[in-house]
């Protein structure tokens, strides 16, 4: 199934919309799933939505995920935050040398026999200078 523009699923939403008060509610939700042949009844979309209805920016995240099968930039964020969490063992918000060493390490991702030199990997890709990774420089590193 090819993707679907924005305005496309906006006007999908309008007309699934039956009421008009912003939100698809789990019915109607089925009844599109049901044209598409994917088989779901409400209690299984209950459950994978939490909700009862949907909104827009709801419906655009369940086709997105759902339907295309793609985690949207929201939930991408947040798996990068969890992964600089796990690296910025102090909680100050930088990656310090130190700590990208430890955290390769736990990971089985460092040996150290001097072919790699965490300053070095910091350095690539410290935009600013200070000799640490911030979240943003963090991101392009794993990008």
């Amino acid at each position: 199934m090819s993707s679907l523009s924005y305005n496309d699923l906006y006007r999908l939403f309008k007309k699934l919309d039956q009421n008009g008060d912003g939100h698809v509610c789990l019915n109607e939700l089925q009844w599109l799933l049901d044209i598409m042949k994917i088989r779901s009844s409400v209690n299984e979309l209950q459950s994978l939505t939490g909700k009862t209805s949907l909104s827009f920016p709801e419906f655009l995240d369940f086709y997105t995920i759902t339907i295309e099968g793609k985690e949207t930039e929201k939930d991408s964020e947040s798996d990068l935050l969890k992964a600089f969490e796990v690296f910025d063992r102090n909680r100050d918000g930088l990656i310090c040398n130190e700590e990208l060493q430890e955290a390769l390490s736990s990971l089985g991702l460092w040996e150290d026999k001097g072919h790699m030199d965490v300053k070095n990997m910091i350095k690539a890709y410290d935009a600013n200078c200070d000799g640490f990774l911030d979240f943003q420089e963090f991101k392009k590193m794993m990008a």
